[in-house]
């Protein structure tokens, strides 16, 4: 009778993988794009409400970040005295603070976007 159950358990579970409706959980994962110049966008999948966390090493460059990039899915910013490349960082928490993922990308910077 145990043997039964077994089998007939372990053949409704395979009946409802193959349906699809087996337990699952959603991977997330952050992206960072910062192909241009003086811009860079970060990107989380599933799509949701994040908390954004930017940092930027400049390389020794005057970057200047015209706004607060703080909680923003793009971030701006320019050199004016000489263009080169920076690292943009991206550190993404959810509601509850836990970590999402983070991402990092040099990114150029220039005068005037390019």
């Amino acid at each position: 009778m145990n043997k039964a159950v077994s089998t007939l358990a372990a053949l409704l579970f395979v009946a409802a993988a193959s349906l699809g409706i087996a337990p699952s959980a959603r991977a997330q994962s952050v992206t960072l794009d910062c192909t241009g110049s003086n811009l860079c966008y970060a990107d989380v999948t599933p799509a949701g409400a994040y908390t954004y966390a930017w940092s930027f090493n400049s390389n020794g460059l005057n970057v200047i970040y015209p706004a607060s990039c703080a909680n923003q899915v793009y971030c701006s910013f320019y050199c004016p005295r000489a263009s080169g490349y920076i690292t943009a960082n991206v550190l993404v928490t959810d509601a509850n603070r836990q970590t999402v993922g983070s991402a990092s990308m040099r990114a150029l910077c220039t005068a005037e976007p390019l």
